[in-house]
């Protein structure tokens, strides 16, 4: 039954670049939920289906259902991708840090064959074993390629100076371990991994309540009663400032340019200064008029770019002030990164800093809003890190309405240069 309690109206002053819309949830059976953002105006459905565990879990990793679930469109005749051209339906699969998600968008009049061709694509266990070996193939030459790309040499190394070897935050910029090849053993853990509780069947756009309601009712194999293994992603604790080196130089071959990311960890979602973050992170390297970009673009001509790159979400990840400049420019590119961090946390922002980025803060979110499949999007994303709905738009509002003085507080707390570690990536 759908309870009154589930029902989030989004305002129209909330949601000024999309229509006003209800996101409505409903319980499917013990371990699913359905969500709907209904919206007639044109004639199109996304469907969205999203397993409980993803490339973080041990279980995941152990039995390559990550890989499983990818693989599973790819019968050996073709047949299921036949289907979804057919339909013209784009069928999507992923394994995600802590969720594994399905996706298909298609007309209004091909709904029921396109939920027809979800069951048949999670029944399917005949997995073609060509395309198996390319993806184990691919995988390894993706690996080899990495370690030549220098933004990722990078921030393999910032990764490794926060994260300890079996943190999950860290295993993207570690070699991967290749999956497997045998259909049945990867059909199993996809069997596994899809009736994990935990569940979300979300439909966004020209759906009414009672097709959604029918067709979510018999969409997926029957909820696991059993546990399967160890799901809960194992995150260590992130090295402190006081045990990281202040400088790490890397090197690769053949270098005309020098890569910086000046770093330390992020702020996490649920810290109590992640509304003050996305403040101070405008002002520092958010906008073409960033103090980043004013200083090393601008003023110097040091580089073409310069930005805050934040790789954390609910859990802290790899934050820097990312750059780049010729090798004779280096010395000083480093100097005044050094200074423009320096001054940022003596002297924080400004007030006309901090209104222009308020309003940039809070207008962005009408950029997630443009359609229906951009709020069923953010109320899975939501839902999966256990974050009530409405949580980033919230958090938004929350950063335009603090003061000059508490913002300026959290650079002082956070921006101090004693925390930061330079990673420098130069020519060998």
């Amino acid at each position: 039954m759908r309870s009154a309690g589930f029902l989030l109206l989004v305002s129209a002053s909330t949601v000024a670049a999309a229509p006003a819309s209800a996101l409505e949830e409903w319980t499917i059976d013990g371990g699913t939920v359905g969500l709907l953002v209904e919206d007639h105006r044109v004639p199109l459905v996304v469907l969205r289906i999203e397993f409980a565990a993803g490339s973080w879990s041990p279980w995941v990793e152990a039995y390559d259902a990550g890989a499983a679930f990818e693989i599973q469109l790819h019968d050996p005749g073709g047949d299921l991708r036949r289907r979804a051209d057919l339909l013209a339906a784009d069928v999507e699969l992923a394994a995600g840090d802590l969720a594994s998600g399905l996706s298909v968008s298609c007309r209004k009049d091909d709904l029921e064959a396109a939920a027809d061709l979800v069951r048949m694509i999670l029944a399917n266990r005949d997995f073609d074993r060509a395309e198996l070996k390319r993806r184990r193939k691919g995988k390894s030459l993706s690996w080899e390629a990495s370690l030549k790309e220098p933004r990722f040499v990078l921030t393999q190394a910032a990764a490794r100076s926060l994260f300890g070897p079996d943190d999950p935050r860290r295993r993207p910029y570690e070699r991967p371990t290749l999956p497997g090849t045998d259909p049945k053993t990867l059909a199993a853990a996809r069997d596994a991994l899809v009736r994990i509780p935990g569940r979300i069947v979300g439909f966004a756009g020209d759906v009414t309540l009672a097709e959604a309601e029918r067709l979510a009712r018999d969409l997926l194999p029957p909820v696991s009663p059993e546990a399967i293994g160890d799901l809960a992603p194992r995150l260590g604790p992130v090295a402190q400032a006081s045990s990281r080196p202040r400088d790490i130089t890397v090197r690769l071959p053949r270098l005309t340019q020098v890569f910086f990311a000046y770093g330390r960890e992020s702020v996490g979602w649920l810290d109590p200064d992640y509304a003050a973050s996305r403040i101070a992170d405008h002002v520092l390297g958010g906008n073409f008029n960033s103090r980043l970009m004013v200083a090393l673009r601008q003023e110097e001509g040091d580089t073409y770019g310069a930005a805050v790159v934040d790789s954390g979400g609910l859990e802290p990840g790899p934050y820097a002030l990312a750059s780049f400049t010729k090798t004779g420019n280096a010395d000083a590119m480093e100097r005044r990164l050094r200074e423009v961090l320096a001054r940022f946390h003596r002297e924080g922002i400004t007030e006309e800093e901090r209104a222009l980025a308020a309003g940039n803060v809070v207008g962005r979110r009408a950029f997630l809003r443009q359609s229906p499949e951009d709020l069923l999007a953010t109320a899975m994303r939501e839902r999966r890190h256990g974050l009530p709905y409405g949580f980033f738009d919230r958090k938004a509002e929350e950063a335009a309405s603090l003061s000059l003085e508490e913002v300026n507080a959290f650079v002082r707390r956070f921006y101090d240069p004693e925390r930061f570690t330079m990673f420098a990536l130069r020519p060998e």
